[in-house]
């Protein structure tokens, strides 16, 4: 394998060992836990410490109040930030893996070698350059600026302004200048990540594929791109925790009933599924004339075959006895038949429902403990028999 193939994304090199609840190799985990624990120092810690000192000076204790009970905040930097730096060690390599299988699996032809090679170069210059840093750094804080300018105060929590409320707190400027941008920092890049792969997989989408339409995954050996969008569940649980936490302060805080507003969860999963399960259709065309060429061919094959079995077996003189059912005629047709099957039955487009189902309840997971906490259990379970029934 060339040197182009041997990684695609940032920090690829981490290679993970695909175990069960082993999802980073141990000589990486003290690297992916220090990298968590420096990104809550520098983000929520630092909002913790300087309200409570503003708190303390001011006598205002219930500034201090307002931090601690803003379950956002908390939700943001002690769960969502943790969670996306560790998805860079699961998702990265799980996504260099399903590229090189195009290699392994032998779908690549050989003519399109150099082109493959070529693809997977501009992706890793695309995930690594200095440029697209650069552009997310620009609009990161350009955002911010936007917010700061434009959102009314009041929606702004109680400790984000001094004792006056007046202007910002250092714990304020502190959320502006540092927390936030390294929240839109980390959740665009992931952005700008799976941009990337689906440019990838479009790249490759237009190669001369060698794509098999009788395959038995019935995606003419392209499954395996099917079952990608199961490696972002990690972002899904995140998006889904960023929403929820957000939600939670209006119910809790604001008295907001949340079976009066279901289309907050339903909007974000709807959202979620979308972005994740999309990069997989854009081998919806190949896959659409492989399945024509398959269903001629095969279609064509099974006729001829189909025709001289007919005229051998069911004619006028013919004579079906228990040596007849033993010959390899009738075999052999069972095993034509049941290849051409495939055929029909094979998916022109790349969707795995179980891939999209679980990307949804990883999103609506967060959401689960509001509901609990306001909803008796009785009702939920009337509903959910509802949706059953």
């Amino acid at each position: 394998m060339s040197e182009a193939t041997s990684s695609i994304f940032e920090e690829s090199k981490h290679v993970v060992v695909l175990r069960r609840l082993r999802l980073i190799k141990p000589e990486h985990r003290a690297q992916a836990f220090r990298r968590v624990f420096i990104a809550v120092a520098l983000a929520w810690l630092p909002l913790a410490l300087l309200s409570t000192m503003q708190s303390l000076t001011s006598g205002h204790r219930e500034l201090l109040h307002a931090f601690f009970v803003d379950i956002a905040v908390h939700a943001r930097y002690v769960l969502a930030v943790p969670i996306l730096i560790l998805s860079e060690y699961i998702i990265l390599p799980r996504l260099d893996l399903t590229a090189r299988h195009f290699l392994v699996s032998k779908i690549i032809d050989a003519s399109d070698r150099e082109r493959f090679d070529d693809a997977v170069a501009s992706t890793r210059r695309l995930s690594l350059g200095i440029w697209p840093s650069a552009g997310m750094t620009l609009l990161v804080y350009a955002f911010v600026i936007i917010i700061a300018f434009t959102i009314h105060a009041g929606l702004l929590p109680a400790w984000h302004y001094a004792a006056d409320a007046t202007h910002l707190s250092l714990a304020g400027w502190w959320h502006l200048l540092i927390s936030l941008p390294l929240l839109l920092g980390l959740l665009l890049s992931w952005v700008w990540r799976v941009g990337v792969w689906t440019r990838f997989l479009h790249q490759v989408s237009r190669m001369n594929l060698h794509l098999i339409s009788s395959h038995p995954d019935k995606a003419a050996g392209l499954q395996f791109v099917a079952f990608s969008p199961r490696m972002f569940m990690s972002l899904a649980l995140t998006i889904g925790i960023i929403t929820a936490g957000t939600f939670a302060n209006e119910v809790f805080h604001l008295g907001l009933n949340p079976l009066d507003h279901p289309a907050v969860p339903i909007a974000t999963t709807i959202v979620v599924v979308a972005i994740f399960i999309s990069p997989p259709l854009v081998f919806g065309r190949s896959l659409l004339m492989t399945w024509r060429r398959g269903v001629f061919e095969y279609g064509a094959l099974a006729s001829r075959l189909g025709t001289q079995f007919e005229d051998k077996w069911l004619g006028p003189e013919s004579k079906v006895d228990q040596e007849s059912l033993e010959k390899p005629d009738f075999s052999s047709t069972t095993d034509l038949y049941s290849v051409t099957a495939n055929v029909y039955a094979m998916r022109p487009v790349l969707f795995d429902p179980r891939a999209a189902i679980s990307l949804a309840l990883v999103t609506l997971l967060p959401f689960a403990p509001i509901w609990l906490s306001v909803i008796p259990a009785k009702v939920i379970l009337s509903q959910l028999l509802k949706l059953v029934i």
